[in-house]
């Protein structure tokens, strides 16, 4: 397990090197910003520790050391002068934000520099909550570090975004992370798609050891031997009973769905040599729709119905 804490710190060096390199230079020249915006599509969740962990490391050599108690303490959300809020599964409300601010009304139990908290997704804040995390960053204490992600810096306010460095992550490194996959026992077919589905080395292996994970695998698999038999309508039948009836398919199992079809047939899939046929660009098209439907609370059979539908339509 510490060599895996280990080498993810490292993945996000080799993935990140503008970012952590200033970084560290702010550390060592002790000009840590107040708070920081990282935007991007993947990878913000890591950076976000990678900077935590730097700001509390034990053994802090020009970057964490990632498997020190301080850094351990990061990675499992249990330092008492850290707090992760993610907006990812759910809308950061005005009391989320109250209880980052109660938290650091506390004595600190930990001989430490900075305090930090981390909002993950913070575009999926309300706007009373935002508003809220606006006059927490008007009025910053000068040891506590604010560290923000968002996918859309579009849909995060003009006036949070002029109180923060921002920083934009460079895409993920798709063929960096397939290698250490493999390199850590995973054949290269499997790293290849779970390199696609993932940003990180760690969330990659959680996902290979997620049995839920492998019966959406088995799902798919029969699902495309009928897409290539034109049994559209059989295909969205076996979706149903395997995804509601049998295995209680959730959220991210569904995501994990929508991703292999995307994985498979677009036009950089697997399934083909030179282009895609007009059935497989509707089931990218199909699948990518569904996708942007995910959100906090939705109902996930209601989802799987919905792509039944489209499927439907297409039989």
């Amino acid at each position: 397990m510490h060599t895996l804490k280990r080498d993810s710190t490292m993945l996000v060096k080799e993935a990140q090197p503008r970012i952590t390199t200033l970084f560290n230079r702010q550390i060592k020249d002790k000009k840590v910003s107040h708070a920081y915006l990282l935007v991007g599509d993947s990878d913000t969740k890591n950076m976000a520790e990678y900077m935590s962990q730097s700001l509390f490391c034990q053994s802090y050599d020009n970057g964490p050391c990632g498997v020190c108690d301080a850094c351990l303490k990061v990675k499992d959300h249990n330092h008492a002068d850290y707090v992760f809020l993610s907006g990812r599964d759910k809308t950061i409300k005005k009391e989320d934000v109250y209880k980052v601010k109660s938290r650091f009304l506390q004595t600190s139990l930990e001989d430490v520099e900075h305090k930090v908290y981390v909002i993950e997704d913070v575009d999926n804040a309300s706007l009373v909550a935002m508003n809220s995390f606006l006059k927490f960053l008007e009025e910053p204490d000068s040891n506590i570090v604010a560290i923000l992600t968002t996918s859309n810096l579009n849909k995060v306010l003009e006036t949070i975004k002029s109180r923060c460095l921002i920083l934009h992550l460079e895409p993920i490194n798709k063929s960096l992370l397939e290698k250490s996959l493999v390199e850590k026992g995973i054949d290269e077919g499997n790293a290849k798609m779970l390199a696609y589905l993932s940003n990180s080395l760690e969330v990659a292996l959680e996902i290979h050891d997620d049995p839920l994970f492998h019966q959406v695998v088995d799902t798919f698999e029969q699902m495309k031997k009928l897409y290539r038999q034109n049994k559209y309508v059989e295909a969205g039948i076996y979706l149903q009973v395997a995804g509601i009836k049998r295995h209680k398919f959730n959220l991210k199992a569904i995501q994990w769905l929508l991703e292999l079809h995307e994985y498979t047939y677009s036009i950089q899939g697997v399934d083909h040599t030179n282009q895609i046929s007009l059935k497989e660009l509707e089931l990218l098209r199909i699948s990518m729709r569904m996708k942007d439907r995910i959100r906090p609370g939705v109902i996930s059979s209601m989802l799987i119905d919905q792509f039944v539908y489209e499927l439907n339509k297409e039989a």
